[in-house]
């Protein structure tokens, strides 16, 4: 409820008197997705995962206050979930009247409907001020719209560096025509993957450089243009303290990640690559906790409707100490039957194969997915 109060003070900002020009739009997409999962050496009841729990419905609202005033509210369901305690009950084993365990059910919960909800303040063309919650744009994937995914989900990598959407403000520029894109912002640091409660403030800067011209971060639709390419690098610093349950410090702990990304298009290619990189230091032991991760993936949108497409990524954590390796290898294909409708990508059929391999821990899963998005 708090993400909407934003959106309300800026429609109730203008004076009284004013005539209203609040003028919104509504889009949003549908994608059923089935999916199967299977994972031979993990317990028995994790070992095959079938059915279509990864499927999701988004609703996007788009609105302007006035010229220098705009918000967007972005909603979906059947997104993220996780289980949520329904029943817990005491076990009296051996009927001694002391309880021996806990029974609980649990049951699929939405962890967070809202993907984004900011008010845009933007004097002028080449600059603008987000507040609200929103993707952090570390990587080049964060900026890419659910929608316009090559693969059903973002990379393995950069799921695993930072993942959903946060809190914040955040200032952006975007400089000749799209050319230099830049933004500077801090966050609750809420979704960095951080262990405990904690309390700190993330600060984030990312730069992109598209010396060709305007080139936007869709990975599926299909370029009718030139050749373009682009470059970017993005950094989070979150100095945050760890407190342990009774509400006392633990520890103190720099927090520090780095991502570099280079991406090209050319008449229905896409190709992008980003390396990952993560160091954090304690106020307890001076051994770094460092991780690397890097993917690339490439898709080719031909004539007919049809888009092969791979992807390849690989995360190290702990590398200090003990080291552990997970390498991710996708493949699949996008159908575009919509042929005739106004954007050949309002109707996307994905058939996707996935594997996920953890080297060291000796585990591997592999799995096949197939999806309908339809956008409106």
């Amino acid at each position: 409820m708090m993400q909407i109060l934003p959106i309300l003070c800026s429609l109730f900002s203008a004076p009284a008197h004013a005539e209203p020009t609040a003028l919104m739009r509504s889009h949003g997409y549908v994608s059923p997705e089935f999916r199967a999962i299977f994972r031979p050496d993990a317990k028995p009841i994790d070992q095959q995962r079938i059915g279509m729990d990864k499927s999701k419905a988004g609703l996007i609202l788009d609105g302007r206050v006035s010229p220098p005033w705009t918000f967007r509210v972005h909603f979906v369901l059947g997104g993220d979930t996780f289980g949520a305690i329904t029943t817990a009950s005491p076990v009296d084993v051996d009927n001694n009247g002391t309880t021996d365990a806990i029974y609980t059910e649990t049951a699929p919960a939405i962890s967070s409907m809202v993907v984004e909800s900011t008010v845009t303040y933007r004097p002028v063309d080449a600059f603008n001020l987000r507040l609200g919650q929103m993707r952090i744009p570390f990587t080049s994937q964060a900026q890419s719209p659910n929608t316009d995914l090559m693969f059903p989900e973002r990379a393995g990598p950069n799921e695993v560096f930072l993942r959903g959407s946060d809190l914040g403000v955040l200032a952006e520029t975007n400089l000749w025509d799209e050319r230099v894109l830049g933004s500077i912002g801090t966050f609750n640091g809420a979704n960095a993957g951080l262990y405990g409660n904690t309390h700190g403030v993330l600060y984030t800067a990312r730069i992109d450089l598209n010396p060709l011209g305007s080139f936007g971060f869709s990975e599926t639709s299909e370029w009718a243009g030139p050749f373009r390419f682009g470059v970017g690098s993005g950094i989070i610093y979150n100095p945050y303290t760890a407190y342990d349950s009774a509400g006392y410090p633990t520890v103190s702990i720099a927090d520090s990640r780095l991502s570099a990304s280079g991406r090209i298009a050319f008449y229905g290619l896409y190709v992008v690559g980003e390396y990952l990189y993560r160091q954090e230091l304690d106020s307890q032991s001076s051994r770094p906790d460092k991780a690397t991760g890097w993917y690339g993936q490439a898709g080719w949108h031909l004539p007919k409707g049809f888009e092969p497409m791979f992807r390849m990524g690989e995360t190290t954590n702990d590398q200090g100490f003990d080291p552990r390796k997970t390498v991710w290898l996708d493949a699949g294909l996008n159908i575009y039957p919509a042929a005739k409708a106004r954007r050949s990508d309002q109707v996307k059929l994905t058939v996707h194969y996935l594997s996920e391999n953890r080297i060291d821990e000796g585990e591997h899963a592999q799995g096949v997915s197939s999806r309908v998005q339809v956008r409106w």
